[in-house]
């Protein structure tokens, strides 16, 4: 069931009267910055400041799941333990055996073989989406992350599968929040695949909104965290 746009919930005022989007639903955000940077970190507070009617879900193709899900339970976040969905392309890879059976037997973690299989990990998300709109609320996925997605499968396929990944999530009234090194790939794949989302943020604590067609309005990352809680 897709989840439709209200205004007074998803929207804030700027300076000057400018009207930004603040993950209302459908919004693709994407956190970039050097390989150093807390990007992590932050990905996670947007996750974490979810209102009451999302979901959790982390595709987690660079780190244990169950260690991102002790670290919202570290930032006292204990209460989203029981509404977290995963899919997970690292198990296979720390265990050294290939996962044979891609549902984890309870529609909340599914498992993909590689992050290469990009075809494994687009079908783990579908199934994973239709699992929470089944229960009437909305997908606030994160996706950790990017960078590894290009380790193992060329720009174009990534492009590809995030134009119909972040149009599943977009389609269900979703946010999808990725996460990408922009120093360990070249500036014109970190720039085409910006194009696809709606909110850059970065670990210098300033997020930019595209506002329509080419403008863009920023804001401190403290007030859109602060705004967002304020919505949950």
């Amino acid at each position: 069931m897709s989840r439709g746009r209200d205004p007074a919930r998803s929207t804030r005022e700027l300076t000057d009267g400018v009207t930004v989007s603040t993950f209302e639903p459908g919004s693709n955000v994407l956190v970039r910055d050097s390989s150093l940077a807390g990007k992590r970190g932050l990905a996670l507070a947007l996750l974490a400041a979810l209102p009451v009617d999302e979901c959790p879900v982390v595709l987690s193709a660079a780190t244990d799941p169950e260690r991102l899900q002790r670290r919202l339970v570290d930032a006292g976040n204990a209460d989203l333990g029981g509404r977290w969905y995963v899919i997970d392309a690292v198990q296979s890879r720390v265990d050294g055996e290939r996962i044979a059976c891609p549902d984890g037997g309870d529609r909340r973690t599914w498992y993909v073989a590689s992050p290469g299989d990009l075809t494994g990990v687009g079908m783990s998300t579908s199934r994973t989406l239709s699992a929470v709109t089944e229960t009437g609320n909305g997908p606030r996925i994160l996706v950790d992350s990017l960078s590894t997605l290009l380790q193992y499968s060329s720009s174009e396929r990534v492009y590809r599968f995030l134009h119909v990944c972040n149009g599943r999530v977009a389609a269900v009234g979703g946010v999808s929040i990725q996460v990408t090194h922009s120093d360990a790939h070249a500036a014109r794949t970190v720039g085409t695949l910006a194009h696809l989302f709606d909110v850059h943020a970065g670990d210098d604590e300033t997020v930019t909104v595209r506002t329509g067609g080419s403008s863009a309005a920023s804001l401190p990352m403290g007030e859109l965290l602060s705004n967002l809680t304020a919505m949950a």
